[in-house]
């Protein structure tokens, strides 16, 4: 835990009594009450880096939730550093980070984040002569981002958006500063290098990838779950995962599940996370009169037995960088129905291992899982599939072999 203050009012963690010195590594990042896909990446990177040759430091804001860096710190030892990069000014944090960087020196600084904040930690980076600076890209972006002219209803040509413009040039400086990037789709490495004009040498698409061994489990695993939910063996049982937050589109699989009832069809839907719109859920849910059918489980650590007992896994995303709760649920044999958004279609491929429809679209995704309930032979069919290339295209030993290569270590 982050237990002492030191002089210059850093934060950090006492290390053992007899150590080695070895390389060390910052990862600039964010905390999370949950283990989401950007927390599970930062525990995938300590495979990158071997504990015999590497000193792991963590600078984040401890109110954001330590949690992951609790699971990372049952395996190895790990030094945290209170930073609060996202809120402080431009000055206070560039202030900040150079008292970081001075103490540390590290041979690596990586940016685990989707924030533009890293500005004043990258420019310290760059003045304290770091040399391998590398940013991971989380989330999804097309390179109709930012459209640089904009159409207004009083005038008869369109004109430069300055938000564009200016959004544009601060990345493309950002990025410039950059040693490396890191993405975990293909479609926003090539945005960016539109976009951002980031040479194709600095950057490289590597998958997440998952152990696929933890979702190969026994019949006794569904059938405990399923009577812990109080589900019945012919009501098919369908799952989704993730943070209760917009973006998630719960509130769509919600709606799809209201239609299904009308539809008269014995679905029971249950739906794994927390978040702000924990709230807001549980109200539609009980608008929709359908709280025996939908409801919100919270924070759960037994996604696997979960996905023993699911018989269709959704994932109703309005913007999605990959999606690693995607990928399990392939493993686990589950047939699955995702968004045709961000880095998923990646991932999915059309009624041959899934089924993909339009994002925010309700009517089309409860037309889609009604396919699947009704077609026994189609729904085994892509499930298999869906196994089959979760173990040969997203093992989390490739990925952290591939990102080891990559970053040189």
């Amino acid at each position: 835990m982050i237990d002492q203050l030191d002089r210059e009012g850093l934060h950090y963690v006492k290390p053992p009594p007899f150590f080695i010195v070895k390389s060390k590594v910052l990862f600039i990042c964010k905390g999370h009450q949950n283990i989401a896909g950007a927390q599970l990446y930062l525990q995938q990177l300590t495979d990158v880096f071997p504990s015999d040759k590497y000193d792991l430091h963590y600078a984040f804001q401890a109110k954001d939730g330590t949690r992951v860096f609790d699971k990372i710190e049952e395996s190895r030892y790990i030094q945290r550093w209170e930073y609060d990069w996202r809120h402080l000014s431009f000055g206070a944090s560039y202030k900040q980070a150079r008292k970081l960087l001075s103490k540390l020196h590290p041979n690596f600084i990586l940016f685990n984040s989707n924030e533009d904040e890293i500005v004043p930690a990258l420019l310290a980076a760059c003045v304290s002569g770091i040399q391998n600076k590398i940013m991971v890209v989380h989330w999804a972006l097309d390179k109709k981002c930012f459209p640089l002219w904009v159409k207004k209803s009083q005038l008869p040509f369109p004109i430069v958006s300055r938000y564009s413009l200016k959004m544009r040039t601060k990345r493309f400086f950002t990025y410039l500063l950059l040693d490396k990037l890191l993405f975990v789709n293909h479609g926003t490495r090539q945005a960016y290098m539109e976009l951002y004009k980031v040479h194709p040498d600095k950057c490289r698409t590597i998958y997440n990838g998952i152990d696929v061994t933890m979702f190969s489990l026994s019949t006794n695993s569904r059938k405990n779950m399923r009577a812990e939910l109080g589900v019945a063996e012919n009501e098919p049982m369908i799952l989704a995962t993730g943070n209760l937050s917009p973006v998630k589109g719960h509130t769509v699989l919600i709606e799809a599940v209201a239609d299904l009832v009308r539809q008269g069809k014995a679905v029971r839907c249950f739906i794994a996370g927390q978040g702000e719109l924990q709230g807001m859920l549980e109200d539609l849910i009980d608008q929709k009169k359908i709280t025996r059918q939908c409801r919100l489980l919270g924070y759960r650590d037994d996604i696997p037995q979960l996905l023993a007992a699911t018989d269709i896994f959704c994932m109703p995303s309005l913007n999605e960088a990959l999606g690693y709760s995607l990928i399990e649920a392939m493993a686990a044999g589950k047939p699955v129905v995702a968004s045709r958004v961000g880095g998923i279609p990646e991932v999915v491929t059309e009624s041959s291992d899934g089924l993909l429809v339009q994002g925010g679209n309700s009517e089309e995704l409860s037309s889609a899982i009604s396919h699947l309930i009704d077609d026994e032979v189609f729904r085994n069919k892509i499930a298999v599939a869906g196994v089959l290339k979760a173990r040969s295209k997203f093992s989390n030993k490739e990925m952290t072999r591939s990102i080891a290569h990559f970053l040189g270590v």
